[in-house]
């Protein structure tokens, strides 16, 4: 499944591209829990592992009073963008 992302999109093609080398990447669970991202819920921990390493700025959200880890993760816009498109496709 490929999503083609345009150029000058917020966050400049270098996370554009970052995204979606993400996705291309990444197994069809990955891509299923991305998909079932509800527009208020955060990345989980292991699922902004990904864009992180491709190179998308990953921003933590809050802190867990548990184990001081993120409570999660605030999703990117060009990952708001692709899940979008790659929605409306199916």
């Amino acid at each position: 499944m490929s999503v083609q992302l345009l150029d000058g999109e917020a966050g400049g093609m270098t996370q554009a591209e970052a995204v979606h080398s993400w996705w291309a990447d990444a197994d069809q669970t990955t891509r299923n829990r991305a998909l079932c991202l509800r527009e208020d819920d955060l990345l989980p921990a292991d699922m902004q592992q990904g864009p992180a390493m491709a190179g998308v700025t990953v921003v933590p959200i809050g802190r867990s009073p548990v184990d001081g880890e993120p409570e999660g993760y605030e999703r990117p816009t060009v990952v708001c963008r692709l899940l979008q498109r790659t929605r409306e496709l199916y």
